[in-house]
């Protein structure tokens, strides 16, 4: 009789011990997207100069397309949005190092970055153009800026710093920390283009149409998404959700005609020096 009545207990206390394993086995996971509702805001990694995604108005204030297609994220999530700025070359190890939940900064979709950050959908679509300083009228085409004694400026690790280091084999690469150092080299003389996405370019030269002429019509077609880092599902997912749903909508179309098209932001950036 004892024997079996320890049998039984013995047999019970394996249940409890099961079933208290089987609960914590099926306990939730915090998942990116929970770490950020909990804290109450979202941390977006971006890289300022670059017109007219990214900019600092007069006072300094962060501005532009992304920024607020950053803000209805934040929005979308039921979230603050804290933004922090970064050399475009340090956005992707700040994404690593989980500085930062995402980038939004103007990024192409590329195989090589997607070995490394998890992309969103497009939410845009642009290419690489040329800014070419007044000095070189003889340059029309990506071909004719492929001379030698030509210099071509680009923002370090950027699409157009891939672009020009694959395409053009005699002309010299220079790469700067950033886009408005790149647009300073050639204003200084010191290039014979800037190498950069068609928004920029076309922009860029409006500011500084005195010194530069543009090449608008793209020799790349590249989408922009917004990365997040690597193994991060649920957050891809609302990310996915969010670009689709933004993509749509009449805030977006409100928010291209206001930075690409009106310009309706040209007072707030700092006058051309």
């Amino acid at each position: 009789m004892k024997n079996w009545v320890k049998t039984v207990a013995g047999l019970m206390a394996v249940c409890v011990l099961a079933v208290a394993m089987a609960g914590c086995g099926t306990a939730k996971k915090e998942t990116a997207v929970d770490a950020i509702k909990k804290k109450g805001k979202l941390v977006v990694g971006t890289a300022t100069g670059y017109y007219p995604f990214e900019m600092a108005d007069k006072n300094g204030q962060l501005v532009g397309f992304d920024i607020e297609v950053a803000k209805a994220l934040g929005k979308e999530l039921g979230v603050e949005v804290e933004f922090q700025n970064y050399a475009f070359s340090g956005l992707i190890p700040a994404l690593q190092a989980k500085k930062i939940d995402v980038v939004i900064a103007g990024m192409t979709i590329t195989d090589k970055r997607k070995e490394v950050v998890d992309f969103s959908d497009s939410y845009f679509t642009s290419g690489q153009a040329m800014l070419v300083n007044k000095n070189y009228p003889n340059v029309k085409t990506w071909q004719d800026l492929d001379q030698k004694g030509n210099v071509i400026a680009v923002s370090m690790g950027t699409t157009a710093d891939q672009t020009a280091t694959k395409m053009f084999k005699n002309a010299e690469v220079k790469k700067f920390e950033g886009s408005a150092l790149a647009g300073l080299e050639l204003l200084n003389g010191k290039a014979t283009a800037v190498i950069h996405e068609v928004p920029w370019v076309a922009i860029y030269n409006k500011m500084n149409s005195d010194a530069t002429y543009a090449i608008l019509e793209p020799f790349t077609t590249e989408e922009l998404g917004i990365a997040v880092p690597k193994g991060n599902p649920e957050l891809l997912a609302e990310v996915n959700k969010f670009v689709k749903k933004y993509k749509a909508s009449e805030e977006s179309k409100k928010a291209y005609n206001y930075w690409f098209v009106d310009m309706k932001w040209w007072d707030m950036v700092p006058p051309k020096k």
